[in-house]
């Protein structure tokens, strides 16, 4: 008997450190809180907090020049990723075409949080952690980031080990930068501490990308 277990439908979820960032993460704190002082809060999904307009990238600091190169390194590591991903399941493509970044900036005070939501019209969208602030030690979701699980109806039947609809959550610390797919949902818990939880987010747009496509190979 021939046997095959494959793992269908993956997800790509990508996790960036940069253990070197304490003096980028100093530079850009100080630039986000000076920001907040002086431009009004953008209502997006943020219930609370503040919510810069998604023209972060274009802010005149080195520091933001430093993250735009820091998202660009990450991006091409989710492209080829996604490129291996594809021709390991028989169809090889390459990528062509050119991409946007849009970015913002966020801060969470006590009680500040991010409802459920996507970003429509995007490839991927991501977050880097500026400053974690300090969760309280008995809040332990505290301003926690949560993925949710794409497949409907998963939760629905017990399944040994209960891997289906389960939420994926990324604990915020600074210098991390996650990406993920633009049409995931996902949400950040009230934040339940002292200080601010700083983060820099932004998505990813192709405008001209195309792929080659060969005769999808089919599965066993």
């Amino acid at each position: 008997m021939e046997k095959l277990i494959a793992k269908a439908f993956p997800t790509l979820i990508g996790y960036f450190r940069r253990p070197e960032s304490e003096l980028v993460n100093r530079d850009l704190r100080e630039l986000i809180l000076d920001r907040e002082r002086s431009t009004p809060s953008q209502p997006r999904a943020n219930a609370g907090g503040w919510h810069s307009a998604a023209d972060a990238m274009d802010w005149p600091s080195p520091a933001i020049h430093t993250l735009r190169n820091w998202i660009g390194e990450a991006m091409r590591d989710m492209i080829d990723s996604t490129m291996e991903m594809m021709a390991a399941s028989g169809m090889p493509r390459q990528f062509r075409g050119s991409v946007q970044l849009h970015a913002w900036a966020n801060i969470a005070r006590q009680g500040n949080y991010h409802r459920v939501h996507n970003h429509p019209g995007c490839c991927w969208s991501g977050v880097y952690y500026v400053d974690a602030g300090h969760p309280a030690p008995d809040q332990p979701l505290s301003g926690v980031l949560d993925l949710i699980d794409p497949r409907p109806f998963t939760e629905m039947v017990t399944t040994p080990g209960e891997p289906y609809g389960q939420k994926l959550i990324v604990r915020p610390e600074a210098g991390l930068m996650v990406l993920f797919p633009s049409w995931l949902y996902h949400f950040v818990n009230p934040y339940m501490g002292e200080g601010e939880r700083i983060s820099i987010a932004f998505n990813i747009k192709v405008t001209e990308g195309t792929v080659d496509n060969p005769p999808r190979k089919q599965a066993m």
